[in-house]
């Protein structure tokens, strides 16, 4: 299939405008997603990506066959020059799946990361000195978390498991407070790492955890779509600072446990 067939079955809507930058939204087949990642970090002029889980839609397949499948979602800020890049690095790529990709203006609230009444959307990275399937397993053993990351959980157990699902009920610190919480986890070894909150104070939430190899490291990029019940307002003051500030501690307890339990391996 050449490029021309190709482009003709994904939806490309451009919204063309005088500013600079450019919002780039790609929906693809959820096992492309890591190598779609990496592929993206060759390129220049990208200043944010969110990366978000998606229900099933239509996807064209390299059989030419259309097929409901499991997808994820790629938001990203580039420079208007490069734009063409994108298209080309993906439109053409037999690994890439692609449901449908648009490009459009920057708003300022995507740019910015958005709040929506009680929702945030952060996004935090880290390099972990440790092989990828190592850092995988140690985040994936959930039933030894609270004692990889005993500051932020007290217990948990997994509820119930099926194929790459997996269901844990936790009791976990959030800014001095405990609160259970279930959770449903999707796993994609070891590339990626999807969260639901099925309930608890951040019922709602979602977070997509990326793992790509770095030599012998890992990097890890953690986007977080963060929701917060009504009914927990009143501990929440300053809410998205404190969120910010909790979470970039997570992530860099979790780089130096991970990297200090290596090190005795």
């Amino acid at each position: 299939m050449d490029t021309c067939t190709k482009i003709s079955k994904i939806f490309i809507s451009f919204y063309l405008t005088r500013d600079s930058m450019k919002k780039v939204e790609i929906v693809l087949k959820r096992d492309s997603l890591h190598y779609v990642v990496e592929r993206l970090s060759l390129l220049d002029g990208i200043g944010a990506v969110y990366i978000t889980a998606s229900e099933l839609i239509n996807i064209h397949a390299n059989d030419e066959s259309v097929k409901s499948l499991p997808s994820a979602k790629i938001e990203l800020v580039i420079d208007d020059e490069h734009v063409d890049e994108v298209i080309q690095l993906l439109v053409g790529d037999e690994k890439v799946t692609l449901g449908r990709m648009y490009v459009s203006a920057v708003d300022r609230a995507f740019e910015l990361g958005y709040r929506e009444g009680h929702r945030f959307r952060l996004a935090l990275s880290s390099l972990i000195r440790a092989p990828r399937r190592y850092v995988y397993n140690e985040v994936t053993d959930y039933e030894r978390l609270d004692q990889l990351m005993p500051a932020y959980y007290k217990s948990m157990y997994v509820r119930s498991s099926s194929d790459n699902t997996v269901v844990t009920e936790a009791e976990i610190m959030i800014l001095d407070n405990l609160y259970k919480q279930i959770s449903r986890h999707t796993l994609y070894p070891p590339a990626v790492h999807e969260i639901e909150v099925l309930s608890g104070y951040l019922e709602g939430s979602r977070m997509t955890e990326t793992y790509t190899e770095v030599n012998d490291d890992t990097y890890l990029m953690l986007v977080a779509d963060i929701r917060i019940k009504d009914s927990s307002i009143d501990i929440w003051s300053n809410t998205r600072h404190n969120l910010e500030q909790y979470m970039k501690s997570y992530v860099k307890d979790l780089t130096k446990a991970i990297e200090s339990r290596y090190g005795h391996v």
